[in-house]
């Protein structure tokens, strides 16, 4: 980090002494100001720092700036605006030929250890300066404020000199730099000095010493401080295979340096040439090479940091001392998409760490091994992976006959074992802070109680992840409590640690299930033993190669035992072999260690294994461990006289088989396990009973084996007591295939009709299929309809989307039937009539306000209707007419009457004013009574009237009150010309009303103000009747009219703004009506803008309309139209509009923009590219990545 500070260079100006004046009036003399002179020690810095981010290459910022956070705020907010204005930022991604930083010119550390410290002068400060790279040391010194308070109270500068030393290769010190503060601030001021080291030099020590002294004064601010120290090597770096992340910004911006986080992804590291890192796939089978990529698989980051030569092992450890095979089968399981409990799928294992520490390296690969959970270990040839993950379960066989000595077991002490678990996991929501993701184990809780593990997941960022993790701690406590260890001799070199061997060991079993065989064919196998084998049994061998297989036992006859299938290879006598049973399996281990003691002898320490679990781990399924061992747990007898017999029952008019189980009561039992099944397949068990029989309906024609134990108190369960084999007659076969599929077409939909075959009437449901492609494997579940619907509709679909359609019954016991089409799928299609969808999208684009603004004709100030703007002028150009008519005829003077002060009459073409009170019959032009004030007609006859009427009003009636006032101003000016014949009229009338009525506590409140001008010339006409030159009359009007009204919830304000010119049968307007309102319902703010012509009857319109409604039910209108439309006096009608809306439908808020128009094109640079006309679209050029032909 590097800071520059500058101090301007003028010193502090002392005010000049007032001048005192002296005089002889008496009083109190004006108290003294003092002077606080203005700050001249300002900082001006700029903070560089270089973040060495990562080994390189790296992908980089996840989101660009928005990735780097200074003090938990992003460079650039969401919104793309700069939350740190002026921050430059570069980034490099530690690629070998990368370009330097500018900005950067030399390498600097920042070297602040024991600082910051005050600096006296009696003590100096001197730091020790080791390293000979180095190019120079840059010293920062701080003032937190630098002051004097004089005497008279005037606050001033101060100054404080000081001087640097450097001491090289242990001579005497020599000044290097004498300096001087010789200003005045009241805020922190840094200034930093670069101290050159001289080339070549061993050691030297920097000095700084404070020369004007301590003045340990409240009148002195002058605290000095040695802020930092950064040493500084004079290079341009690049800093190749090293991402780097430059910073630069204003140092006003913060307090201190920053604290800076960046969001990244990580190392490029070799994955497999068939692996995808970004969907997580891998193609086809995998040849052994190597690509570059990044990816968050534990396992290939695993391998990076085993084989790296820079800051793995890889000078230790070569990749062909590395077993790639094994990790590639881990990392395939890493990859694999589980649920992530929130309906969602994620990968199983990812690992998303940021290692800053040199550690030890086998630690380091232990710590990563566990995000997969395995482990590293030296197989005598290669560095090979033991993970806990599902494997070969028909492992190697130990049994009593091919160990050395005794087989010792151990089980997992009651401490040892937990019932919840707390993982800690790190959150990206919660800016990476570690949380814990609790697990708890329902089934031991209440035997166990609370017992908690608490465990540290290595780079974990997904929640889910976390939780499986516990699950698997706590499910493999649960049921892998056992280990066991042995000695055995050359057949210890056939496995490996991680290897899973099966062990048949009788004295734990309570039945002989192992032992060597004496003879073999591929299927005849012959036991050196008579052992308790069943059809339907797994006979489990080693083979002279060392793998082991097992298979299914066909027929037994005494110690010729024959299985279903070949063995891939001849077995010889004396290899070991293991049966197991429906009633006794053998137990699984996962070999952990293999010692070797001496001689061809080996021993084997190995933890059980349990295969069940990683299904309940990643789904969360119920966990049935088989029995391995036959010798009861306690004092429970077995149930006997098992027995199974067939029944026939009507269910809802359908005759259904089931079969019923029975057996004898045990003593002291308090419930039953039941299970069954049928033609030697899988055990199903029944809900636990406490009755002495369990029902199966709806069976089919087979064979049927059922078993029961006896459950008492404890839950202590007896042995399995098996019936006899029975052959039951019920459904014959699985369930039919449906008679028919087919689909019809629909819009934006696909219509799906089957039908049910005659023996189907047991059906529970119909499972539909579909798929993109026409392959059955690849095929997703659409629905489970239940019996008897045959038709079903998929919707939301896009226009012309094809699918292909399968379907399959499965019946009241869960036999599910065949696919039909057994191949092929139906195909169907959505709509691709573009007709219909059209005419679909016109009609919601007609129910929208939207669409409706643009149908609707402009017709606000059309011609002479009703409501139109020409109307309202007519009336209020009637009423203004009218009233100035009235008081025109009333200035004509009547003999009858008598005359007040200032009154106007009008005799003849002159108008007089009353000297006074006038009597009856007293007529001007008497000058006792009258003055002339001038003529109405002179050379060109002019005609001048102003009225002004002023009324208020206010009624009350019982409860009911109403207050009326009202104003009207009427300007009248007529012009008639006797030598061209033209007569004109102008008009200006302001009307002002208001009214405010209350009635049972309603207050109703109007106010309304009419302002117009109005002007009409009729000229003379000339000609014949027939042929007659000149207008009829021509006018111009402007008119604004403006309301405001309250009544009860109801506020709204209305303004419109109308000029108007008209000659002859031609005239123009513009209009412009404005709204405000508010009620109960909701607000409405709309704009309405009209302009309009006509010329010998043919009307031309423009129309912009802008509309917003919210109502307090949630709908949502916001309209924005332009509308434009001619219109002949023959009947020819054409229009354009353009709009955009926001609306509430059916489907939601939806937006929309719309076009009506002949021909719609866009241009770019003179040319046409995309243009719609006559019903047809046209393209210049088009990529199209879905798209659907009718006729092409």
């Amino acid at each position: 980090m590097s800071k520059i500070a500058t101090a301007p260079a003028a010193k502090h100006r002392r005010r000049p002494a007032a001048a005192r004046v002296l005089g002889a009036k008496g009083g109190e003399q004006k108290p003294y100001t003092p002077y606080k002179a203005p700050d001249t020690a300002l900082s001006v810095a700029t903070v560089k720092l270089l973040y060495a981010l990562s080994e390189g290459p790296i992908v980089g910022l996840v989101d660009d700036r928005r990735s780097v956070k200074l003090n938990g705020t992003p460079l650039v907010s969401p919104d793309g605006s700069e939350n740190f204005p002026g921050t430059v930022w570069d980034f490099r991604p530690g690629t070998v030929d990368q370009e330097h930083i500018p900005g950067f010119p030399a390498i600097e550390n920042e070297a602040s250890q024991g600082l910051p410290v005050e600096l006296k002068s009696d003590n100096a400060w001197t730091r020790a300066i080791t390293d000979q790279q180095l190019s120079a040391v840059r010293i920062r010194l701080s003032w937190p404020q630098i002051w004097q308070v004089k005497t008279n109270g005037d606050q001033i500068g101060y100054r404080i000199d000081y001087a640097i030393d450097l001491s090289v290769d242990g001579g005497s010190y020599q000044t290097v730099l004498s300096a001087t503060l010789d200003d005045k601030g009241t805020t922190e001021y840094e200034r930093t000095h670069r101290i050159d080291l001289p080339e070549g030099f061993t050691s030297a020590l920097v000095r700084v010493r404070r020369l004007t002294p301590n003045r340990n004064d409240s009148n002195f601010a002058d605290l000095m401080r040695i802020k930092g120290l950064t040493e500084v090597i004079d290079k341009k770096l690049r800093y190749p295979n090293l991402a780097l992340g430059g910073l630069q910004f204003d140092a006003k911006q913060f307090q201190d340096t920053p604290k800076a986080s960046f969001l990244m992804r990580g190392r490029i590291v070799q994955v497999p040439t068939n692996y995808n890192p970004e969907t997580r796939t891998y193609t086809g089978d995998w040849n052994g090479t190597f690509k570059l990529a990044y990816t968050n698989n534990p396992v290939w980051v695993w391998r990076d940091l085993l084989l790296h030569r820079r800051y793995g092992l890889g000078r230790r450890i070569t990749a062909d001392m590395v077993d790639h095979w094994t990790l590639y089968e881990i990392g395939r399981y890493c990859d694999v998409m589980v649920p992530d409990g929130k309906g969602g799928m994620q990968p199983r294992m990812t690992t998303n760490v940021y290692i800053q520490d040199s550690v030890e390296g086998y630690a380091l690969l232990s710590d990563l091994a566990s995000v997969f959970r395995g482990s590293s270990c030296w197989n005598g040839s290669q560095v090979t992976m033991v993970a806990d993950i599902p494997g070969n379960e028909d492992g190697y066989v130990f049994t009593r006959s091919n160990i050395i000595g005794e087989f010792e077991y151990v089980s997992a002490a009651l401490p040892d074992r937990h019932t919840r678990a707390k993982v800690a996991w790190d959150n990206p929501e919660n800016e990476f802070k570690t949380q814990p993701a609790p697990v708890t184990n329902e089934e031991l809780i209440g035997e166990l109680g609370h017992r908690m593990l608490d465990i540290s997941r290595f780079g974990c960022t997904v929640e889910g992840e976390a939780i499986r993790h516990g699950i698997w701690a706590l499910k493999s406590e649960q049921y892998e409590e056992w280990s066991v260890s042995f000695t055995t001799g050359m057949e210890g070199r056939n496995v490996e640690p991680g290897q899973i061997i099966c062990v048949a060991d009788e004295l734990f079993s309570g039945r002989a299930n192992g032992g060597r065989i004496s003879a073999a064919t591929r299927r005849v196998i012959t036991l050196d033993i008579d052992a308790e084998v069943h059809e339907e049994d797994r006979l489990i061998l080693n083979l002279p190669s060392g793998k082991s297989e097992g298979r299914i036992v066909k027929s037994v006859s005494g110690r010729l035992v024959t299985v279903m299938a070949d063995y891939s290879e001849l077995p010889e006598a004396e290899c070991s072999w293991s049966v197991e049973s429906a009633d006794l399996a053998v137990m699984r281990f996962r070999v952990q260690t293999i010692d070797p003691q001496g001689l061809h002898q080996f021993k084997i320490a190995a933890t059980q294994h349990e295969p069940l679990k990683y299904p309940a781990i990643d789904t969360g399924a119920r966990i049935d461990p088989q029995p391995t061992s036959i010798i009861p747990p306690g004092v429970m007898s077995p149930p006997e006289n098992i027995g199974i017999e067939a029944r026939s029952v009507v269910s809802q008019g359908i005759a259904v088989t089931s079969m019923r189980i029975t057996w004898d009561s045990v003593p002291g039992a308090i419930a039953y396990n039941v299970e069954w099944r049928k033609d030697s397949g899988n055990w199903i068990r029944l809900p636990r009973t406490g009755n002495l029989g369990a029902d199966v309906e709806g069976i089919y024609s087979g064979r049927y084996v059922a078993r029961v134990s006896s459950v008492n108190a404890m839950d202590v369960a007896s042995v399995w007591a098996t019936s006899t084999e029975v052959v039951l007659t019920g459904k014959t076969g699985l369930p039919p295939a449906v008679s028919f599929l087919t689909t019809t077409s629909e819009l934006f939909g696909i219509g799906i009709k089957w039908g049910f075959p005659a023996g189907a009437e047991d059906t529970q449901r119909t499972e539909l299929w579909y798929g993109p492609a026409n392959n059955l494997p690849a095929a997703t579940k659409l629905a489970d309809l239940a019996y008897p619907q045959a038709d079903y509709r998929m919707q939301s679909l896009l226009a012309g989307a094809t699918l292909f359609f399968w379907a399959r019954l499965v019946d009241r016991t869960g036999n599910i039937g065949p696919f039909y089409p057994l191949v092929n799928g139906v195909m169907g299609q959505a709509s691709s009539d573009a007709g219909p969808i059209l005419e679909q999208i016109k009609g919601q684009i007609d129910e929208t306000s939207l669409g409706q603004l643009l149908n609707e004709r402009i017709n606000l100030i059309d011609g002479n209707g009703p409501g139109s703007v020409n109307g309202r002028i007519e009336a209020a150009k009637d009423e203004l007419e009218g009233l100035i008519e009235q008081i025109v005829d009333a200035l004509e003077y009547d003999p009858a009457k008598a005359y007040a002060l200032n009154d106007i009459v009008r005799m003849g073409q002159h108008l007089y004013q009353a000297n006074g009170s006038v009597p009856a019959n007293s007529p001007p032009p008497n000058a006792t009574y009258w003055t002339d004030i001038g003529t109405v007609t002179q050379t060109v006859n002019a005609l001048v009237t102003q009225v002004q009427q002023n009324s208020a009003t206010i009624n009350q009636h019982g409860q009911d009150i109403t207050a009326q006032a009202s104003q009207l101003n009427a300007v009248k000016v007529t012009v008639n010309d006797p030598v061209t014949g033209v007569n004109a009229t102008a008009s200006g009338l302001s009307t002002l009303k208001a009214t405010v009525t209350t009635l049972d506590g309603k207050v109703t409140t109007t106010a309304q103000r009419v302002d117009g001008i109005y002007l009409q010339v009729n000229p003379p006409l000339q000609g014949d009747d027939t042929a007659l030159i000149g207008s009829d009359e021509s006018y111009v009007g402007v008119w604004s009219v403006q309301s405001a009204l309250i009544e009860g919830d109801l506020v709204q304000g209305q303004r419109t703004d109308t000029v108007e010119v008209k000659v002859a049968s031609n005239a123009a307007a513009v209009a412009a009506e404005q709204t405000a309102r508010i009620n109960a319902d909701g607000a409405l703010s709309s704009s309405i803008e009209t302009v309009k012509n006509s010329v010998n009857g043919n009307t031309l319109s423009i129309q912009t309309n802008t509309t917003a409604i919210q109502t307090v039910d949630g709908k949502v209108t916001a309209n924005w139209s332009v509308r434009m439309q001619y219109e002949t006096a023959t009947g020819l009608y054409k229009y354009a509009g353009i709009g955009l809306g926001l609306e509430n439908g059916p489907g939601g808020l939806q937006s929309q923009f719309i076009i009506d128009a002949d021909r719609f094109a866009i241009g770019q640079a003179g040319s046409v590219p995309f243009a719609v006309q006559g019903g047809q679209t046209f393209i210049k050029a088009a990529f199209i990545q879905d798209g659907t032909i009718t006729n092409a």
